[in-house]
């Protein structure tokens, strides 16, 4: 595909040096020191220009592009930058990130859905981080929940505690202990080496389970891999911007929420804009507060201001005064890494979520749905089997596919029905395969084996 990314921050550049391996990328951005740092290590083209003029895009070869991604760190050079690109070709698919709400309520939403500004994929990352969080808060002790076919399945995250029934056991022991709840565990991770397994394996205290079942059924597994954790109730969310006022108007007919900011105007907004969340004035790294507010009665505490660093040590902090659960958002790949242990295991990295939306529209399978994770290193997909594409796989039982090292054919959606991927299988046509992928540069010999 002919590709063109509008905006080289952090979301821009990163995704144009994952698409550059398999695509023609051409990246825009007005800032020629990034663009050149870029350029000297990914094989794809830049042009320093504001994105917005005919000319730049012109440059960009844009009457040839099949696909345009503006992601610029402003809305409205997002949305006039699509409506440039379509009035060149009307053909080129036009994705834009859209942070304000404002545009995507009421009539804002009104316009955008009568195509006035010429956009085809909406992508909100806050609305994206906020459906993220409220499931893990929902779903007590998941790592991940990945949803796939409109929610009817799900992929989970757990780690594995001492004492769970099927920790110290053979994965084959779980249709034993839950009958009534097919699932199919697809990877484990252990020591940070992931392991593909078979039902003779062991699940070990404190491996990284991913497991794939029906949503009706994901607390009975949760329950065989981990002590089954309490309902939540309270929340502390640090950072009420953009994001945190989000997460807590979700949460706060549910759950009894805390908002901690430290922009004394925001907290006067907030308490106006939200319903009975408590908005509290303060810092979130002041140990002092934290204890006045109870942090050791708190369920899951949610650390989401723009600021990696804040986050992280206002995290650590909590955890550390007795916070049962932290979230804490992460926008540096390499941060992911660095926090990898005990006290923070659950990163949310908006750039990887993003990505996967924009991953959705651009390879050259029948994608439903598609999640990066692992640092980007992992994959897990939704792939539509079709006629023409997949001509070959039609008919074929699970076990007659060779899919590459370090992939797992999960489930199989049917219509309404969520069918674990066992070996005597048959795959139909429309039929949605849930697929993890260990390893993202496999994703080549994974469509030639569904071909």
């Amino acid at each position: 595909m002919n590709i063109v990314i509008l905006g080289a921050g952090q979301v821009g550049s990163e995704l144009s040096q994952i698409l550059a391996e398999e695509h023609d990328v051409t990246l825009i951005d007005i800032d020629e020191e990034k663009l050149q740092k870029i350029s000297d290590q990914n094989d794809l083209r830049t042009i320093c220009g504001n994105c917005c003029y005919p000319r730049t895009l012109e440059s960009a070869d844009i009457a040839s592009a099949d696909l345009a991604v503006a992601m610029t760190q402003w809305d409205e050079v997002n949305m006039v930058a699509c409506q440039m690109i379509k009035h060149i070709n009307k053909k080129t698919k036009t994705m834009a990130r859209i942070r304000a709400t404002q545009y995507l309520a009421g009539k804002g939403r009104e316009i955008f859905e009568a195509g006035d500004y010429s956009i085809d994929v909406i992508i909100s990352p806050e609305n994206l981080i906020t459906n993220y969080i409220t499931k893990l808060i929902e779903l007590p002790g998941a790592m991940q929940v990945l949803d796939f076919g409109n929610s009817m399945a799900s992929m989970v995250q757990v780690k594995a505690t001492k004492g769970a029934p099927i920790t110290g056991h053979k994965i084959s022991e779980l249709k034993n202990h839950i009958p009534s709840a097919d699932t199919r565990v697809a990877a484990i991770y252990r020591n940070n080496e992931v392991i593909i397994p078979s039902g003779d394996n062991f699940i070990e205290e404190k491996d990284e389970v991913f497991f794939i079942t029906a949503r009706s059924n994901l607390r009975k597994v949760m329950s065989e891999i981990r002590e089954e954790d309490a309902l939540y109730k309270n929340i502390m969310i640090a950072g009420g911007g953009r994001i945190g006022r989000k997460i807590a108007k979700a949460l706060e007919k549910n759950f009894r929420v805390k908002v901690v900011e430290a922009d004394k105007e925001r907290c006067i907004y907030l308490s106006e804009k939200l319903s009975s969340s408590l908005v509290l004035h303060g810092d979130t790294s002041d140990s002092e507060l934290l204890d006045e507010e109870g942090i050791d009665q708190i369920d899951v505490f949610c650390a989401v201001t723009n600021n990696d660093e804040a986050n992280v040590m206002s995290s650590l902090l909590a955890k550390k005064q007795g916070a049962k659960n932290v979230l804490t958002l992460i926008n540096k790949k390499n941060y992911i890494e660095l926090i990898k242990n005990e006290d923070l295991e659950v990163s949310i990295a908006p750039t990887l979520i993003t990505i996967g939306v924009v991953l959705q529209n651009v390879v050259s399978s029948k994608l439903a749905n598609a999640y990066s994770f692992k640092g980007g290193k992992a994959e897990a997909l939704e792939v539509v089997v079709d006629i023409e594409k997949n001509k070959g796989l039609i008919g074929k039982g699970i076990d007659e596919i060779d899919v590459p090292e370090g992939c797992m054919i999960g489930a199989l959606l049917r219509d309404d029905e969520v069918k674990i991927a066992h070996h005597d299988l048959k795959i139909a046509e429309n039929d949605h395969l849930v697929i993890f992928l260990s390893d993202k540069d496999n994703f080549d010999k994974l469509e030639r084996s569904l071909a």
